[in-house]
């Protein structure tokens, strides 16, 4: 019982992009387009 707590996992949440409406964790720049609070970050990822 000491360790009940302890080793409970936590599910990640998700919410979605402002932009492309993907799914992004909170407070990260966007895998598929690359833009973070309006703005653009980091390159987005070319599709081959």
């Amino acid at each position: 019982m000491r360790r009940a707590n302890h080793d409970k996992v936590t599910p990640v949440q998700l919410i979605a992009c402002a932009n492309c409406g993907e799914p992004v964790v909170p407070h990260r720049a966007c895998g598929s387009c690359g833009h973070y609070k309006g703005r653009e970050v980091k390159p987005a990822k070319a599709k081959a």
